[in-house]
């Protein structure tokens, strides 16, 4: 802690005390900016897009609320048309806050999936082995099913009538799922470029946790920087083929009431 006083009219200034920062501290703050540069500029690149998800989110969680919320017929056909009306407001104060929000959401989000922590808490062992009696009723079982699945006659599946919001929601996640693999296909750098900071961040961490000796410690580092072109092309082909569905799923669990 240090004191100064200038003046001597002038109170005591204390001067605040900043902890040194660690190396994978310091990386994952100058990472933690690139990110959210990254994605505040793919926002408003994709600007069009992100609105057209929104209307999509906007169709089938409003139908749902909309559904649980009135019983009245007459009213509900009345809140609908509102809801109609309304949509153009919803999605430019939703658009509003998703370029304000969400680069921070998303970026803490991706940091604090690669960031190992050192204290991890080891899972209680399960037991070795199980008693012989539940075996034995276990495979009894089995057999019993067996039997029976092939006794029984083929049954011909029912496939229940589907409401409305059912209909729209099936509708609205294909739209929804195909805006953002075209979004990954048009913004293939970008995603490329994120893959990199969060690989620079999460690797470093890694090594410094697991190798403890210097000179291996550099030589995991090289091969970690060798091995990042390669790693990039796996991480995009996942995400490329995996994202679109995980991330459509999880906006349209947002909607559901």
């Amino acid at each position: 802690m240090v004191l100064s006083r200038n003046d001597p009219k002038q109170p005591v200034q204390v001067a605040k005390y900043v902890p040194k920062l660690s190396e994978v501290q310091r990386l994952e703050i100058e990472q933690k900016k690139n990110v959210m540069l990254l994605v505040e500029n793919l926002i408003q690149r994709e600007e069009a897009t992100f609105k057209m998800i929104i209307d999509c989110l906007y169709d089938v969680g409003s139908l749902n609320l909309i559904n649980k919320k009135v019983s009245l017929r007459f009213l509900k056909s009345l809140i609908k048309f509102i809801a109609r009306l309304a949509k153009t407001i919803f999605r430019s104060i939703a658009f509003y806050w998703v370029i304000n929000n969400t680069p921070e959401l998303i970026t803490n989000w991706l940091i604090d999936k690669i960031m190992i922590s050192p204290n991890t808490q080891k899972k209680p062992l399960k037991a070795a082995k199980k008693s012989s009696k539940n075996s034995k009723a276990k495979k009894s079982q089995r057999k019993q099913k067996k039997k029976v699945q092939k006794k029984s006659a083929t049954v011909v599946k029912y496939f229940p009538k589907l409401s409305e919001a059912q209909k729209l929601e099936i509708e609205q996640k294909k739209n929804v799922m195909l805006l953002v693999e075209n979004l990954m296909e048009r913004e293939e750098a970008t995603f490329k470029m994120i893959i990199d900071c969060l690989y620079d961040v999460g690797s470093v961490n890694l090594i410094n946790q697991k190798v403890a000796m210097r000179p291996l410690n550099r030589v995991m580092r090289l091969i970690a920087r060798l091995s990042k072109p390669s790693f990039r092309a796996i991480a995009f082909y996942w995400v490329k083929k995996n994202t679109p569905e995980l991330i459509t799923d999880w906006l349209l669990s947002k909607v559901k009431f």
